[in-house]
């Protein structure tokens, strides 16, 4: 019986010590609008807006990759099909982007072709002390119809 409560003191001790202990987090993010693009009938562009939330500045990389509906979001493949401008920038907190989206492949759309846009809210140097840096994704689908 003494062993069990000795191991169960134990225990309490180790979580009382983990929950005190200071845990740095970073609560500043991006919001991206909007959440999914669809460009109708001969539209070669269109528009995405990046804002930064919080009280850091952000860097952000973007860019477009070829994606199939109705396939994980994950199993893209690179193209040049799509660009987009600027590829990264660094957004000072509260600032808003808006990066042209611009589809440079020369023959006409047949249908449908998807694409994602993907914007990372790359690690500052708020987490540089950290063991543990995040990178937020935000995956927006687009899709040009003819």
């Amino acid at each position: 019986m003494t062993t069990t409560l000795a191991k169960t003191i134990k225990g309490l001790v180790m979580v009382s010590a983990l929950l005190a202990t200071p845990i740095a987090a970073s609560a500043e993010s991006i919001a991206v609008s909007p959440t999914n693009i669809a460009v109708p009938n001969s539209g070669k562009q269109t528009t995405v807006t990046v804002k930064a939330d919080g009280r850091q500045s952000s860097v952000v990389q973007l860019r477009v990759v070829a994606w199939t509906p109705g396939q994980d979001p994950n199993n893209v493949r690179a193209t040049r099909d799509v660009v987009i401008s600027p590829p990264m920038a660094k957004l000072r907190p509260r600032q808003e982007l808006t990066a042209r989206v611009v589809r440079t492949k020369r023959k006409a759309v047949r249908g449908q072709e998807c694409y994602r846009v993907l914007i990372d809210r790359l690690p500052g140097k708020e987490q540089s002390g950290q063991d543990v840096k995040l990178r937020v994704r935000h995956s927006v689908p687009l899709c040009f119809t003819s």
